[in-house]
């Protein structure tokens, strides 16, 4: 029953390996299930199940130990801790290390940061004087163009008296 499970664990990809091992032709459209009652009905399919995904277990070899290593190392002081801003940067170097060393790929240097650069005061913003109004003028009637108030001309009139009444009533309410 174990091995039923085990082989349902399987892609039918691997399943088709199995067979392909033990010199039997899966049919082209098997399914799954097919696969797994033609390994289990088969015994030289289960010798190459047991072959290619059971691993092997081999008995533990005992080395003996150097005698270097049997006698006990003088014990050293403890180094000094680090100052403790050096502390995280190891710990941060090491752990980049090991992921390196775990996917395979080269360690690369991040260069220090650069001391950010602070922003410029802002500029003065030099207000512009008035120009003075008989200037104003003089240029106005050389122009061509009338001096500009500071206030909205009124719209236009209109012919019509009853948008007449009903602006000068509005006029009236606000106080225009």
């Amino acid at each position: 029953m174990d091995l039923d499970l085990a082989l349902k664990a399987l892609r039918v990809a691997d399943l088709r390996a199995v067979l392909a091992k033990a010199n039997q032709q899966p049919p082209a459209k098997s399914t799954k299930a097919d696969l797994v009652a033609r390994i289990l009905a088969s015994q030289p399919a289960q010798d190459a199940y047991k072959e290619l995904h059971e691993p092997v277990q081999e008995p533990p070899v005992e080395e003996q130990a150097p005698e270097a290593e049997a006698q006990p190392a003088p014990e050293e002081p403890p180094a000094e801790p680090a100052a403790p801003a050096e502390a995280p940067v190891d710990a941060e170097l090491e752990r980049r290390k090991a992921r390196a060393a775990r996917f395979g790929i080269p360690l690369v240097e991040q260069p220090a940061p650069k001391p950010k650069k602070t922003p410029a005061p802002p500029k003065k913003v030099v207000a512009k004087e008035p120009e003075d109004p008989d200037k104003l003028q003089a240029r106005a009637a050389r122009f061509g163009t009338a001096v500009e108030s500071k206030k909205r001309s009124a719209p236009p009139e209109t012919g019509d008296p009853e948008e007449a009444e009903r602006r000068r009533k509005r006029a009236e309410r606000f106080g225009l």
